[in-house]
């Protein structure tokens, strides 16, 4: 719904059409619905311990996130083709309506910026720092150890 603010210009009143960068959210629920809005998709898993933080940080957003599921069986189940579909390879993932991508926990005031909502200012206060902290597939192991001279080799039989 479009916001109008009342205004006098060379004594004519006239309506201007304020955006939702212009509008302060007054609860976090507001600054939630804006995400939505300004079509901001959060991709997680139940299991996530980075989603969980992610999902604690919205806090009182959270019911209004876009949210999708990425792994309704558990953690060794296949992903839900919803997010295989939208080339999601960790948790989080954040999806923008620029088409831009987000990997990581993201800060309520790294999601401000990236939609142009506005976080609450008891929000603001109390928000944690910028944070990009992921799960998803699992990283490649380090090279194994050579015992004898503590360095780095690629695995069993490297002679290097």
């Amino acid at each position: 719904m479009k916001k109008f603010r009342m205004t006098l210009l060379a004594g004519l009143p006239i309506a201007v059409v304020m955006s939702p960068s212009f509008v302060q959210a007054s609860t976090l629920a507001d600054f939630g619905q804006c995400l939505a809005r300004e079509g901001a998709t959060f991709y997680g898993a139940s299991w996530c311990p980075h989603c969980r933080a992610q999902r604690q940080t919205l806090g009182d957003a959270m019911p209004y996130v876009h949210y999708v599921e990425c792994s309704v069986s558990g953690p060794n189940a296949p992903q839900a083709a919803t997010c295989t579909d939208a080339h999601v390879t960790t948790y989080p993932t954040w999806k923008f309506s620029d088409g831009s991508v987000e990997e990581g926990e993201q800060s309520l005031m790294s999601l401000a910026a990236k939609t142009g909502c506005r976080i609450p200012a008891s929000a603001a206060a109390t928000a944690p720092a910028d944070r990009q902290w992921s799960s998803g597939p699992a990283a490649p192991e380090p090279p194994a150890a050579d015992e004898n001279s503590h360095r780095w080799t690629s695995g069993p039989g490297d002679s290097k």
